[in-house]
């Protein structure tokens, strides 16, 4: 049971960390209220792993009172979990707006802030996107540096899906003849939705083994109680029984009564 729940506790933190990471990425874009699930469910999992103690030393010492006090704890993080599940499900709501007011509030200061471009170019390069609905986006922001023109719009670097090179004299020179067709807002709006839905589900699967775990928990506490129980008859039997064989030995000094002597203090007449 306690090596099962050490398993759930590492999947927990696994699914935290991973979804931290996610978000952490385009953090530049997100609200901080989104990063709460994940930090929560990875606390939780910290927790359960320290949790598990309880379960494992009131196994081991046959300790009623660790065991149920494990099954409480557990109960609690169960409740902990349906919790940061149901917030996970409920920003879901809240994604699209989200991105699409900072994605738009943040594009024209592209050229002027390094946190703005170091972040614009992350999303485009790794998503394979350009612009927030298209590269045509691009054409309201002011350019003051190089970059790929396509019909009067610069836009970044980034933006370049396919390049080719090029030699004039001994100088080669790197073209880009393809751009991202999509949006950036579709696909990093679809990432953080999904990841908030795994980070629920994966929440509500584990809740789900630890129901489990909870009742194996109860019911260990239960049959530890009756062991306990059942060896305490079994030893007041076995006492019973060496006293009455003790008894059936001796029969005759059980049958003896012993002879008391009482002194006559009264007096005599001659």
């Amino acid at each position: 049971m306690t090596a099962a729940l050490k398993l759930t506790s590492a999947l927990i933190i696994s699914v935290g960390t991973t979804i931290y990471a996610i978000y952490y990425d385009v953090s530049f874009f997100l609200d901080y209220q989104l990063f709460s699930p994940a930090t929560f469910i990875i606390a939780i999992g910290v927790i359960m792993l320290f949790v598990s103690l309880f379960g494992c030393i009131g196994a081991l010492k046959e300790s009623t009172c660790l065991v149920n006090i494990f099954a409480v704890i557990l109960s609690l993080v169960l409740v902990l979990e349906i919790a940061a599940a149901i917030t996970a499900y409920t920003l879901r709501s809240q994604v699209s707006g989200m991105l699409d007011s900072n994605l738009r509030e943040t594009l024209p200061y592209y050229y002027s802030n390094p946190e703005v471009t170091d972040s614009f170019d992350f999303i485009q390069s790794r998503l394979n996107c350009c612009g927030i609905d298209s590269y045509l986006d691009w054409g309201e922001v002011k350019a003051n540096r190089t970059g790929i023109d396509v019909k009067n719009v610069t836009v970044p670097y980034s933006c370049c899906a396919q390049t080719s090179y090029q030699e004039i004299g001994e100088v080669q020179y790197e073209e880009c003849v393809k751009l991202y067709a999509n949006g950036c807002l579709p696909r990093i709006t679809y990432l953080i939705y999904q990841s908030a839905g795994l980070l629920g589900a994966g929440a509500m699967t584990i809740a789900f083994i630890q129901v489990i775990g909870i009742v194996f928990s109860f019911s260990l506490a239960s049959s530890i109680r009756k062991t306990k129980s059942e060896r305490e008859r079994r030893r007041w039997e076995i006492q019973e029984r060496m006293i009455n064989a003790y008894t059936s030995l001796n029969p005759n000094e059980e049958k003896q009564k012993p002879i008391v002597y009482v002194p006559f203090h009264g007096q005599t007449t001659a």
